[in-house]
């Protein structure tokens, strides 16, 4: 962590250089509550469009905080798109693998009900809280987008990816993810429930010509730890793309 650099917060408000913007909200406690940041300190105000500014604290309420921005720092930069398709897991496990997800740089996650899956839907609330917390922490512009719970059937019919990476603990272990010649394109990766898909679920998803089964190795993993490894062996892989 670069220790150095001033705090930094998300906005969804427009910012241009002396430009004025109200900080309300989850933004508005974490600065004034957990950093203790008092009027005429400075911090970095971002979202994806306008880029990061240094803004400087003018004016501090009960419910807000009004800030103006000083200075221009860096421009925004629009990652490549990567879509984190997992089955839904114990809130607390569920929640660890999305704040890692993000840190790593995917850029839509949607939470998949399967056969198998024992838990129906997601806190979405306490989730984009999270989201925008580790785009904050990981230096991003863009916050992932947290689609609606979908089932596993729903998922694969979407024909908007270029290739889906299915982590199949049942893959035969000589087909290991770094064996695909090429992660180009939009790109989904899918993660089973605690327990694994069934036997007819890995049929369905195998019969979809644009989804690569690979092995992650002869260990099982939990959940969590097979996105994180699935998503860090695809940013590898497509790096140069």
């Amino acid at each position: 962590m670069k220790y150095s650099r001033p705090n930094r917060s998300y906005t969804t408000e427009s910012i241009s250089k002396g430009r004025n913007v109200i900080i309300l909200g989850d933004e508005f406690h974490h600065l004034k509550s957990v950093m203790r940041m008092k009027l005429s300190d400075e911090f970095r105000l971002f979202n994806d469009i306008d880029g990061e500014f240094l803004v400087k604290i003018t004016e501090i309420s009960k419910s807000n905080m009004l800030v103006q921005a000083k200075s221009f720092l860096r421009n925004s930069n629009k990652p490549q798109e990567l879509t984190l398709a997992m089955c839904i897991i114990k809130p607390d496990r569920m929640l660890e693998a999305i704040k890692a997800s993000v840190q790593l740089g995917v850029t839509q996650i949607i939470p998949i009900i399967s056969e198998r899956t024992q838990y129906k839907q997601v806190s979405r609330n306490k989730i984009e809280k999270s989201i925008i917390l580790s785009t904050v922490q990981s230096e991003r512009f863009y916050p992932p987008k947290l689609m609606p719970e979908n089932t596993l059937s729903e998922f694969c019919k979407i024909n908007d990816y270029d290739q889906i990476i299915f982590a199949n603990e049942v893959e035969e272990g000589g087909n290991k993810i770094v064996n695909i010649n090429k992660i180009k394109g939009k790109v989904a990766i899918l993660i089973g429930p605690e327990g694994g898909f069934s036997q007819s679920e890995i049929d369905m998803i195998k019969s979809y010509n644009n989804v690569s089964s690979v092995s992650l190795g002869r260990n099982v993993l939990r959940a969590e730890i097979a996105a994180i490894s699935t998503i860090s062996c695809v940013t590898m892989l497509r790096k140069d793309v």
